[in-house]
C-alpha cells in the first residue's frame, strides 16, 4: 500500500529525529492494517532493539522469520537478540544458520565467537575466527576479534599480532580499539 509506505518513511524520520515512541505508534498502526508488512516489522524491531525492548524486538523478528524463511539479516538479528538476552546457546544456532546461508558474512563469525566466549568455549571461538579469516583475509574486525580471543587465552603475542593486522587492513580500526589495547 502506497499510504503505508509514506507512513513507514514518516516513522523512520521520527525515529532518526529522536522520537522512537512516535515511530512505534506509526508502525503499530501500519501493522494493525497490514500485519505482514515486512518493512514495518523490520523497522519496529530495530526501534525496539535500540530502545532496549528486546522481547518486543524478538516478537517482530520471529514474525519476520516465519514470513521470510532463512533471510540472512533477520537470522542475524535473531542471533544478536538471543545473545543480548543471555541465551548464548540459541545464539550459536542462529549464527550458524547465517554462516551456512552465507559463509562470507563476517558479522556471523564475530557473533559466534562472542557467544562462544560468553560460555567460556574459547577454543571454539578461536577456531571460528580462524575459519573467518581463512575466508575473509582482509576482515579487520575479524583480526580484532581473534586478537581478543587470543588475549583471553593468555596469548599476548598472538593478540598483538592480530591487532597489528587489524590496523594494517583498516587504519581506522585504531579508533575502535579500547580497553587494554588503547595504548598501542
Amino acid at each position: 500500500m502506497e499510504g503505508n509506505h509514506r507512513h513507514i518513511e514518516e516513522a523512520h524520520r521520527k525515529y532518526k529525529a529522536g522520537d522512537p515512541l512516535g515511530a512505534i505508534v506509526l508502525l503499530t498502526q501500519i501493522l494493525a492494517q497490514e500485519e505482514d508488512n515486512k518493512e514495518a516489522l523490520w523497522l519496529r524491531a530495530e526501534v525496539f532493539r535500540n530502545m532496549g525492548c528486546l522481547k518486543d524486538a524478538e516478537t517482530d523478528i520471529d514474525q519476520l522469520l516465519t514470513a521470510t524463511i532463512d533471510a540472512e539479516d533477520v537470522l542475524l538479528c535473531k542471533a544478536d537478540l538471543r545473545l543480548a538476552q543471555g541465551d548464548a546457546d540459541a545464539a550459536v544456532l542462529y549464527y550458524n544458520k547465517v554462516r551456512e546461508a552465507n559463509p562470507f558474512q563476517g558479522s556471523a563469525y564475530i557473533g559466534l565467537s562472542t557467544a562462544y566466549t560468553a560460555t567460556r568455549r574459547l577454543d571454539l571461538a578461536l577456531a571460528v575466527m580462524d575459519e573467518a579469516l581463512g575466508r575473509l583475509p582482509d576482515f579487520s574486525e575479524g583480526y580484532k576479534e581473534r586478537g581478543r580471543v587470543k588475549f583471553l587465552l593468555h596469548d599476548q603475542a598472538g593478540a598483538m599480532d592480530d591487532l597489528k593486522r587489524a590496523l594494517e587492513t583498516s587504519p581506522d580500526a585504531m579508533k575502535a580499539l579500547g580497553g587494554k589495547f588503547s595504548n598501542i
